[in-house]
């Protein structure tokens, strides 16, 4: 996994995370002759993956992609406390935006005689979530870039000063999971075991928003 500095995050068993210690090659590929478990299609899967399903579709997913969606992490992932700060920043920062943008609509308007008008704004920005405290389900993801973007809309009345926000709010991830052979290499691409197969994680969704305020 990669975080948005290109910065491979550790890809660890549940072996690892009870105990510390790195486990041996031997480990994957006896997890691949084995197939301890039927391998299911993420499309169709309802069950919750843990850290040993990230690791055994790396190994028999074919590269396919996964959605956090489509294996029961949703919520997790939305629960997490960076990604919560993370959607709770954005939608301050509309807030702010709403406000300075009323601010100058009404500025302009001034010797108009207009008091209540409407205005539009985008916006977009991205930052990096942290999951790995979810050491049971997310660890696997790691750290991701996060995706942000808005569209809103303003109900403006220059004379009471107030706005009602209206917004549809977009988020995703963009991770992967990736040189699980090497838990300490900086070098892309170059680590994986024999069978295993790099996958894109991610995770989009949409919300909207409602704020009603003065500026």
């Amino acid at each position: 996994m990669y975080d948005a500095n290109n910065t491979p995050a550790r890809t660890r068993s549940s072996h690892y995370l009870r105990t510390g210690q790195l486990l041996p090659p031997e480990i994957f590929t006896s997890q691949k002759k084995n197939q301890l478990n039927a391998y299911e299609d993420d499309c169709l899967s309802h069950k919750k993956w843990n850290t040993y399903n990230f690791v055994d579709h790396y190994f028999n997913g074919n590269g396919r992609s996964i959605n956090l969606a489509n294996v029961g992490l949703f919520r997790d992932f939305l629960d997490a406390s960076s990604v919560r700060n993370a959607i709770k920043e954005f939608q301050d920062r509309q807030i702010l935006l709403a406000q300075q943008k009323s601010k100058n609509v009404c500025r302009d308007l001034a010797r108009t005689g207009i008091i209540k008008t409407q205005a539009n704004f985008t916006d977009k920005s991205n930052t990096t979530t942290d999951v790995t405290l979810n050491i049971f389900r997310l660890f696997s993801v790691g750290r991701s870039t996060f995706f942000r973007s808005a569209n809103c809309t303003l109900d403006i009345d220059c004379v009471k000063r107030t706005i009602h926000l209206r917004g549809m709010l977009k988020y995703s991830i963009d991770d992967a999971f990736i040189d699980a052979a090497d838990l300490r290499s900086s070098n892309l691409g170059n680590q994986e075991y024999e069978g295993g197969v790099p996958y894109k994680i991610m995770l989009n969704w949409r919300k909207s928003f409602s704020w009603r305020g003065k500026f």
